[in-house]
């Protein structure tokens, strides 16, 4: 902790006394400080090779520390997109989201056709998922033989305890096969009263590795940076002296600051030759480990089918919009729009014609849309985008324009051309809500009114009539 001038000095006692001299004008003796302050030098220089040992191996060890961050931010990247893609899945499990028929048991409570679908979503991802009762019975599996087994893979009860909470929860599953472990992802299968039925597992060990793997690169440049700054900072401490404990001092806080987080920390030499290569070495590693966290924060934001914002991003921007909006009294709107019948375009021509047709949307979209507006997909085939300083009109404007555009666009799917419609509910800000969760219900009661209406149209809420929410 620094202190200011007037705490460090502290006050003055006494006469004042005159430059040379004592209070009483006497010549006053050489005071041993000015002894030392001339024989500092001479110190610094007998020990400035170990200093400069001393702040190599900093330097070796903060590339080591760098490395070890980079696995953090994997892991944690692998995370937040298990935890998405679990919730993804539960949302389906637990609530029902057909408005066709609003009376069908949820998923969990049909145990064939949840074994189906867990079947189907291995398939399309390798991910090993395992749906459990509140008894801790196993309800659905990838290995269908464990079905109605009780789970007890946890050795710390996690999952019982997101059972009783429903909070998510991570740990390492450990087993004869799988000594080494693997990571498991439980979040709770809550229905639509919020009444938790079961939990969802979901092992994320291959997306932590593909993270791991494709930050290879980035870790073997930081760890060639870290031992290169070791060679030129035993070279510079042989060959200057002049000037290197200031520049020494202001890498090392560099390091300090990189080693706590500040990213954009790049060190500010005076020297040239070795240590100036040393600086540039050093702000070379700290620029490719932004740009690999920069690369797991957009893998954590985007939807990897479409390359739109994910449900989590597009939640965090409303909520941004929503208080600038507050703020500034500018307009906002939201547009939710829906594909019609897409599970029949599913069925009938499988996944990887749904899987075309979402990103034939998301191109509709962005072409479609100015470039402050936001597209986002928030799950299946439901899209969201914001407009700010977006009136009514503009929005129904906005809407009605991208209708048309997806009703028009073709979709090359090897033989076929298909076409696709979709159903778009409009609401702004503050009209029809002041919050963002408000926001989306009435968005969404208009998107429900669109389909009943037909479905290939807009509705706003101003066109919704008295009818259940939609589950």
């Amino acid at each position: 902790m620094s202190f200011p001038r007037w705490a460090r000095t502290g006050p003055r006692v006494g006469p004042r006394a005159l430059p040379g001299g004592t209070a009483n004008g006497t010549v006053a003796p050489p005071r041993p400080r000015r002894r030392a302050l001339v024989a500092a030098p001479l110190a610094r220089a007998q020990t400035l090779p170990v200093a400069f040992l001393a702040v190599a191996l900093l330097i070796l060890l903060l590339g080591l520390a760098a490395v070890q961050e980079q696995y953090n931010a994997s892991r944690h990247a692998a995370q937040i997109e298990a935890q998405h893609l679990a919730e993804s899945i539960a949302h389906t499990v637990a609530q029902n989201a057909d408005v066709d028929d609003v009376n069908r048991p949820e998923l969990y409570q049909q145990p064939d056709r949840l074994q189906r679908y867990l079947s189907d979503i291995y398939r399309d991802l390798r991910r090993s998922i395992e749906v459990i009762g509140l008894d801790r019975r196993i309800l659905a599996d990838v290995l269908p033989e464990h079905v109605a087994e009780v789970f007890t893979g946890d050795p710390h009860g996690e999952v019982g305890a997101t059972l009783r909470d429903g909070r998510s929860r991570t740990f390492t599953e450990r087993s004869p096969n799988h000594p080494r472990g693997t990571l498991q992802m439980v979040v709770a299968l809550r229905t639509d009263q919020g009444r938790i039925v079961g939990a969802v597992l979901l092992e994320y060990t291959p997306i932590y590795r593909e993270l791991v793997a494709a930050g290879a690169g980035t870790r073997r440049v930081i760890l060639t940076a870290s031992l290169a700054g070791l060679v030129l900072a035993l070279l510079v401490g042989f060959l200057r002296a002049r000037g290197l404990a200031r520049d020494l001092g202001q890498l090392t806080r560099a390091a300090g600051r990189l080693a706590d987080g500040h990213d954009h920390t790049r060190a500010q030499v005076r020297g040239r030759g070795e240590l100036g290569e040393l600086a540039t070495a050093f702000n070379d590693m700290a620029a490719r480990i932004a740009a690999q966290k920069a690369v797991l924060t957009e893998v954590a934001i985007s939807d990897p089918l479409t390359g739109l914002h994910n449900r989590r991003a597009f939640q965090a921007r409303l909520a941004e919009e929503i208080a600038r909006a507050h703020r500034s009294g500018s307009p906002l709107a939201l547009l939710m729009v829906d594909l019609d019948r897409f599970k029949a375009l599913n069925d009938r021509y499988g996944h990887p014609a749904g899987d075309a047709a979402l990103r034939s949307v998301a191109a509709v979209l962005k072409h479609e849309l100015r470039a402050v507006d936001l597209p986002a997909r928030l799950g299946g085939e439901e899209f969201g985008v914001l407009l700010p300083d977006s009136h009514s009109q503009a929005a129904l404007m906005a809407a009605e324009r991208l209708r048309a555009a997806i009703a028009a666009c073709p979709i090359v799917y090897q033989a076929a051309t298909l076409t696709v419609t979709a159903s778009i509910g409009a609401a702004w800000y503050p009209s029809h809500a002041d919050t963002g969760e408000g926001l989306l219900r009435a968005a969404d009661r208009a998107l429900y009114q669109a389909k009943r209406a037909g479905r290939d149209c807009v509705c706003s809420p101003i066109d919704v009539q008295p009818a259940p929410e939609r589950a």
